[in-house]
């Protein structure tokens, strides 16, 4: 696990405002997530789980625990019946998801 302080958050967000996270955590695997999240539950630090930022306005004041940006990627496609089945990381961009399967109809469940 990568803890890093006083990271800014403003270029993390779409309107790029506001302060810095006390702490900081870029998970790439679940283990890292994890051990991010049993840290700062030890601590009794806040988590504030980032997402794309977009719809995010962070204070001046910034985050005084852990903000913690999941960062898993993949996207992995398999047949299950008749349907095609996909697991895709937490981290992984919507439009890269959606042009997986670029024409083929995307239903939920």
């Amino acid at each position: 696990m990568n803890l890093q302080e006083d990271i800014p958050l403003a270029p993390l967000t779409t309107l790029e405002v506001g302060g810095a996270a006390r702490y900081f955590v870029e998970a790439t695997s679940e283990p890292e997530v994890r051990e991010a999240v049993d840290w700062a539950r030890l601590r009794e630090y806040p988590v504030f789980i980032l997402g794309g930022g977009s719809n995010l306005v962070v204070s001046d004041a910034g985050w005084p625990g852990l903000v913690l940006k999941i960062g898993i990627l993949g996207i992995e496609e398999r047949a299950q019946h008749d349907r095609m089945r996909f697991a895709v990381g937490a981290g992984e961009d919507w439009g890269r998801v959606c042009g997986a399967r670029s024409g083929a109809e995307l239903r939920w469940g």
